[in-house]
């Protein structure tokens, strides 16, 4: 691939990236959902992947510690 077709599919995929959210919301206002119940939504799924990938860090850091402090001490 060359670095022209590169750059133009990068730059397809960047406008459909920044034209993603408003032609969702638009889609979803006609299909009869109100805005505010999106926001509720989106806000619950983002809140909820926020705890799970925290919860996930704080388990590797318990998991990497255990296993540092277990080969300190031998």
């Amino acid at each position: 691939m060359s670095d022209h077709a590169a750059a133009a599919t990068e730059t397809g995929i960047a406008l459909a990236t920044k034209a993603a959210p408003p032609v969702t919301i638009s889609l979803a206002t006609v299909a009869g959902y109100q805005v505010s119940e999106l926001v509720l939504w989106a806000t619950l799924i983002y809140t909820t992947l926020l705890i799970g990938h925290k919860l996930v860090q704080i388990y590797k850091d318990i998991s990497g510690n255990v296993t540092k402090s277990i080969d300190k001490s031998e």
